[in-house]
């Protein structure tokens, strides 16, 4: 006689979830185009072809969330933090800071906020469409580019505050 076990019964909440309502979803369930780490193996968000839902993915943990969170809370304190610097730098205890000096400052914090803003966009909409992926990825690099460059120009500055022709042959440099 062949015994059998007991009927296995679903419990009523456990069903499966739509495949188009998943969170995150595999390697395999991503375009190609999305395939840069073969050994990333889930925790993508889907393929969003609207924005409002690439929003919404700000509210749930995906391979991209630390990189989105870093940069964004970064891009919000970074304008509030250069404000009050600004600010303390411009008052009449520091007579001997001058225009340009507030000028590199805020070259300085603006460079650093292009980067933020550019690299948050990219990390968040970069599962929107492959042509919305490769214009913010090329806006991401250019951020980096912008924060090299901002970053030098005031750096040079303030090395080279007494040396003015060597001020200005770094700069032609860079």
């Amino acid at each position: 006689m062949l015994v059998k076990g007991p009927k296995k019964v679903a419990h009523p909440q456990a069903r499966s979830v739509p495949h188009d309502m998943r969170r995150t979803v595999t390697l395999h369930d991503i375009p190609e185009w999305r395939r840069d780490n073969k050994y990333i193996l889930a925790g993508y968000h889907p393929f969003e072809a609207d924005y409002l839902q690439v929003i919404k993915s700000l509210t749930f943990l995906h391979n991209e969330t630390c990189n989105v969170y870093t940069h964004l809370i970064g891009a919000v304190l970074l304008p509030l933090f250069a404000t009050a610097i600004l600010r303390t730098i411009y008052g009449p205890q520091y007579i001997n800071v001058t225009r340009t000096d507030f000028i590199m400052f805020s070259v300085f914090f603006c460079s650093a906020e292009s980067c933020l803003v550019f690299s948050t966009i990219y990390h968040l909409i970069g599962s929107h469409s492959h042509e919305a992926e490769q214009f913010w990825h090329r806006m991401d690099l250019l951020g980096i580019v912008i924060v090299t460059v901002g970053t030098f120009i005031p750096g040079i500055y303030y090395i080279f505050n007494c040396e003015p022709i060597l001020q200005k042959i770094h700069w032609t440099i860079v």
